[in-house]
């Protein structure tokens, strides 16, 4: 027998009893079908155990000047567990180039579904070098971990599970009662990423702790774990460098940077009383204040004369 017939008579076999076996699992799952009311309860569950389950259901990441939230990988492994009669799974189909592409897959065995799903990260840092073997690795991992996210979330109809992100969402995030603590503790872990609270604050508009907010909290927690996941580095998030996913299309020239907008008069109003808070407190000088700001939006001439008039004034001599 030729290596050829060989190679073929293997690859037969191999189809044939992964055929098998898929049509064992369709056989079970027609056999015991899924309770809708039984997934609901068991995920639901799930996602709300904790604090600190409720926060992994959650990422977030800075595109284009605006935080894109959403449910995490670690969601969609409770939403596949609890849904049941199901087949999930990703790997790299190609890692070559300056981009690797994982497929997601997600196969509903009772339903005779089956939805797969591509994401492509970048493998070249920003001077054009290809990552090295062990980070080409790290960033497959990630991506495989964002296609399969998604192919389950798509696999698994979104009536079935939104609301029940957004109770997950609330327990993460906790209320007025919790709000301290979970300040806190946002922050702290961010400091184990090299993240600074002063960083925290600069890319959220605050002047400082206390005037994070439960809506803040959401996207903190969200960079949290997407930092975890591998999703975003934190100098990606904090400094606003996060690149495309993909890349631009044949012919097009890569989009400028995009200028800050201006402060507008309604939104220095609007935000003035936390600015102005944190210079009378000594908390941050007239400079600092102006620099956080600008990160984000550009200040008019006079806007930041107003700024410089919160400062207390010199004492004058006797």
């Amino acid at each position: 027998m030729s290596e050829l017939e060989l190679v073929t008579a293997e690859s037969g076999t191999a189809a044939l009893l992964n055929k098998s076996e898929i049509d064992m699992q369709i056989a079970t799952a027609h056999k015991f079908p899924r309770s809708i009311k039984r997934f609901r309860d068991e995920a639901l569950a799930m996602v709300t155990l904790n604090e600190n389950i409720a926060q992994e259901c959650i990422y977030a990441l800075p595109r284009d000047g605006k935080t894109i939230e959403g449910p995490s990988a670690r969601f969609a492994e409770v939403v596949a567990s609890a849904w049941g009669n199901s087949r999930a799974g990703a790997r790299v189909i190609n890692d070559q180039g300056e981009f690797v592409t994982a497929q997601g897959v997600f196969h509903d065995l009772e339903r005779n579904v089956a939805i797969t799903y591509e994401v492509q990260r970048r493998i070249t840092d920003k001077n054009g070098k290809r990552y090295k073997p062990d980070m080409i690795g790290v960033t497959a991992n990630a991506a495989c971990s964002i296609a399969l996210r998604n192919a389950i979330l798509k696999g698994v109809p979104k009536a079935f599970w939104s609301d029940m992100y957004e109770q997950a969402r609330e327990t993460a995030i906790g209320n007025v009662q919790t709000l301290a603590n979970r300040r806190a503790r946002a922050l702290s872990v961010l400091q184990r990423y090299g993240v600074s609270p002063e960083k925290v604050f600069a890319f959220l508009g605050v002047a400082g702790q206390e005037d994070i907010t439960v809506e803040h909290l959401t996207t903190l927690f969200g960079i949290t774990t997407s930092l975890k996941e591998g999703e975003a580095t934190a100098e990606d998030v904090f400094t606003g460098e996060v690149r495309n996913a993909a890349p631009a299309a044949e012919g097009q020239a890569p989009r400028a940077d995009a200028k800050k907008p201006a402060c507008t008069p309604e939104a220095f109003e609007k935000k003035k009383g936390g600015w102005k808070k944190a210079i009378e407190s000594a908390q941050k000088t007239v400079n600092e204040v102006i620099a956080m700001i600008e990160t984000k939006e550009t200040l008019s001439d006079d806007q930041k004369m107003e700024i410089a008039s919160w400062a207390a004034p010199a004492a004058e001599d006797n």
